[in-house]
């Protein structure tokens, strides 16, 4: 074999810069994975959060009607959870209890009826006779920044939907 191809063959002098280029993508996405999932838990703690405040501003409203309680409803979205810019929907709905029977007025927005995983929610918290109480449902869509192309995979996880109900006070 010739001289120079022989000490070509056996130099390391490019050891590290090829260690280093076969790393670094796997080094990236691992970054970019980790910064992923903490947004998406942000979204859960932040959509659970707003739904509960919502709940909350409402059931302490003086009247039952959503239209009246924007005010407190506007500043519950903006203080409390900023970060969901993207699409956020809400159910809202006052709940009353007669005689046993649920009875579901006020939706917002107008026209809205109960989904059947509301409804058994509503049925699972003791709200007694003649009382009233509030059911909000808060369900956001959150959008991946890094790694777009796992959003096929993690479609389930990327909308969380919490329903509260909160009796008046």
């Amino acid at each position: 074999m010739h001289p120079a191809l022989l000490r070509l063959w056996t130099s390391r002098r490019g050891n590290a810069a090829t260690e280093f280029a076969l790393v670094l993508p796997v080094i990236v996405f691992m970054f970019a994975a980790i910064v992923e999932f903490g947004r998406i838990f942000q979204v859960y703690n932040a959509t659970n959060l707003l739904a509960s405040q919502y709940a909350i501003a409402l059931a302490q409203c003086s009247s039952a009607q959503v239209t009246t309680c924007q005010t407190d409803l506007a500043e519950a979205a903006t203080n409390i959870a900023p970060q969901l810019t993207g699409t956020l929907t809400l159910n809202m709905f006052t709940v009353t209890n007669t005689s046993g029977t649920l009875t579901y007025t006020n939706p917002y927005p107008s026209g809205a009826t109960p989904t059947s995983a509301q409804t058994t929610a509503a049925k699972n918290v003791v709200i007694i006779y003649g009382q009233t109480g509030v059911l909000v449902t808060a369900t956001y869509t959150h959008t991946l920044i890094f790694i777009t192309l796992l959003t096929p995979y993690l479609s389930k996880y990327l909308t969380p939907s919490y329903t509260v109900v909160q009796a008046n006070s």
